[in-house]
């Protein structure tokens, strides 16, 4: 056997982030009608997983007639956990790079790269923090992901390289929005009197022993910020909210609240902490291999205080909060969730790919750094302004 491909890229086998993804890959010059193809059976194989091994088979065989790049897995979403097809792996050519781009579980993309098994991985911050918690010295301070690369303190490949900036058509705004989202605090009434800050109201929780129910893969996340929580697994967040008794709350990852406003339930403060979609890198192989080095160069990871990622954050907060209304309750100002002076001095400053180990350091001079986040908060509230008067004129 023989290897042509010289970068392995992991990214969700289904779902919005690997849909994104390959609509971002058209832009770079990959074959328009492959992704079309591949977009187009992955879009129906939802509704033709079975939970009958052969019969999933089938839709599997004439998948491949179409794109030899699926195979079947356990969708444990579900809860009949039924055989799905999902994208398995395919190479391309990009930027006079062979990449092969593989289909993953999306927390797998961190565990494959804490193995040393990929170059790189377009992963959440919610998932980086699930499976690397072990290598931060304080994974309650990571935030948002900008500060993800300065509290690592143990040895690991593993960086952030910037935000991969994948965008999805929003109704409600009736543009392409990037794929932020936020872990908030969500509730079954409008009418239970809470502490104004979310971490008030969780350590409330915390001393009078209200459930908070927690989709499992974030459990530990929950535990490691607030150890006294009484916190409850399960699988659909929003439906244990809504069954449980009056004063239990939940916590869950939160894009555009459609789910929320469906079934009723409001949203409380800022969330724990904020994610998109990024470009995660083994920095060890990145040193090493030139090809890596231009497929990521390729990929152009957007950094926290770039001009574009202020705008789609604009975006992002305008759409949340036109489509819940009053139901978010105590509600943040748009420039409060993006940052706040302190973020700085837990790592929340500039780096370019060209910085050592993609780490800000301590010798950075933080008055620059605090000088930056409030540059950046006039640009958003700008962005913000002017997104906001243009729909209130259409």
């Amino acid at each position: 056997m023989q290897q042509n491909f010289t970068v392995t890229c992991a990214i969700p086998r289904t779902g919005r982030t690997f849909e994104n993804f390959l609509a971002k890959l058209k832009l770079l010059g990959v074959d328009k009608q492959e992704i079309n193809k591949i977009l187009d059976i992955s879009k129906k194989s939802k509704s033709m997983s079975r939970t009958n091994f052969q019969e999933a088979s089938k839709f599997l065989i004439e998948s491949l007639q179409e794109m030899p790049c699926f195979g079947l897995f356990i969708d444990r979403k579900r809860n009949k956990r039924p055989y799905r097809i999902g994208f398995l792996g395919y190479e391309w050519l990009i930027n006079e790079v062979l990449v092969r781009v593989e289909g993953e579980e999306p927390h797998n993309g961190s565990s494959l790269m804490r193995l040393d098994e990929i170059d790189c991985a377009v992963v959440g911050l919610d998932e980086l923090l699930t499976m690397t918690q072990y290598y931060l010295r304080n994974p309650t301070l990571v935030t948002k992901w900008g500060m993800y690369n300065y509290n690592i303190d143990k040895p690991t490949g593993i960086r952030i390289a910037g935000s991969a900036q994948l965008t999805r058509y929003n109704s409600v705004l009736d543009c392409e929005v990037q794929d932020m989202v936020g872990f908030f605090l969500i509730a079954k009434s409008k009418n239970t009197p809470k502490p104004k800050h979310t971490d008030d109201f969780l350590t409330h929780l915390s001393t009078y022993g209200n459930r908070v129910f927690v989709k499992g893969r974030y459990v530990e996340i929950v535990k490691t910020a607030y150890p006294n929580l009484k916190v409850v697994s399960v699988e659909d967040v929003e439906d244990a909210v809504m069954q449980a008794e009056s004063g239990s709350v939940g916590l869950e990852i939160v894009q555009t609240g459609n789910t929320l406003r469906r079934k009723g339930l409001v949203l409380y403060g800022a969330p724990l902490f904020l994610s998109e979609s990024l470009y995660v890198v083994n920095y060890n192989r990145y040193l090493k291999n030139d090809s890596l080095q231009k497929f990521v160069n390729t990929l152009n990871p957007v950094g926290y205080f770039e001009d574009e990622h202020i705008k789609q954050f604009a975006l992002w907060y305008l759409a949340l909060e036109k489509n819940l209304g009053d139901s978010w309750i105590n509600k943040p100002s748009i420039t409060e969730l993006f940052c706040d002076p302190q973020d700085s001095e837990n790592g929340l400053r500039p780096y370019r790919l060209q910085t050592r180990y993609w780490q800000p350091d301590d010798f950075y001079k933080q008055n620059e750094a605090k000088d930056l986040i409030a540059q950046a908060k006039v640009k958003l509230q700008s962005y913000y302004s002017k997104y906001n008067l243009e729909q209130k004129i259409l």
